[in-house]
């Protein structure tokens, strides 16, 4: 993207960062955030592994209401790496233990009743799925959208601004900007330029919270530039 968009501020962080959610789930408090930002690329990733619409809808709930009730992400350890890691691999071992039931898993204990808008999740997945990425590098890319659609909520600016700084992240020039969103060319920047620091910061703050201790920031932040183009 152009030099004049500054992706990283400085460290102040403006919204509550990954881990801190998950130690926060982890001892009994709100699910919502986390499920929130990996339902879709737990989709995704079921979806891309064959699994039909309606079975991957099933095996979503089903795992997202296991982690609940047994607190598995209590065995989360950010020195072991990424959180989406962790949570792709506890889903092929739910997997496995689910062996193929054609029944639906029974949801009780209190477990949550999850409210999930999986036509979206289809439709988003029909659009992502043509590219014909692995399970895992699907799972990823609606990882780093979910992630930017947090980012961009946390911003404090009308939506045509918000629109022109999430359409230059993702590669696009001034002029495709300014007919998507109707600003001129000099609000277009001006607005790209107010914004980039607010959403540098708070992404930096996202990503410095979910890498690992064994994870280098810095090929984070490329990985996410590289999913959300």
């Amino acid at each position: 993207m152009g030099t004049d968009t500054e992706i990283l501020g400085g460290s102040k962080h403006f919204v509550k960062t990954s881990w801190f959610l998950v130690r926060s789930a982890g001892k009994g408090g709100d699910w919502d955030p986390l499920v929130r930002l990996y339902w879709k690329p737990l989709y995704f990733y079921l979806r891309r592994k064959g699994l039909d619409n309606e079975t991957a809808k099933d095996v979503v709930q089903d795992f997202i209401a296991s982690l609940i009730e047994r607190r598995a992400i209590e065995k989360a350890d950010p020195a072991r790496g990424r959180f989406r890691t962790f949570l792709l691999a506890a889903l092929d071992h739910f997997l496995t233990d689910r062996k193929r039931r054609e029944s639906r898993q029974k949801r009780g204990g209190g477990a949550p009743v999850l409210s999930l808008d999986f036509a979206v999740g289809e439709r988003d997945y029909s659009i992502e799925v043509e590219g014909g990425e692995t399970p895992e590098k699907l799972a990823c890319r609606a990882w780093a959208h979910g992630l930017l659609d947090e980012c961009l909520l946390a911003l404090d600016g009308d939506p045509s601004q918000i629109a022109a700084l999430r359409m230059r992240l993702k590669g696009a020039d001034y002029r495709q900007i300014c007919d998507h969103t109707g600003l001129s060319e000099s609000a277009a920047h001006l607005a790209v330029h107010r914004l980039s620091k607010e959403f540098g910061e708070i992404l930096g703050g996202r990503l410095r919270d979910l890498c690992g201790e064994t994870d280098d920031f810095e090929a984070e932040l490329a990985d996410f530039m590289e999913l959300i183009s």
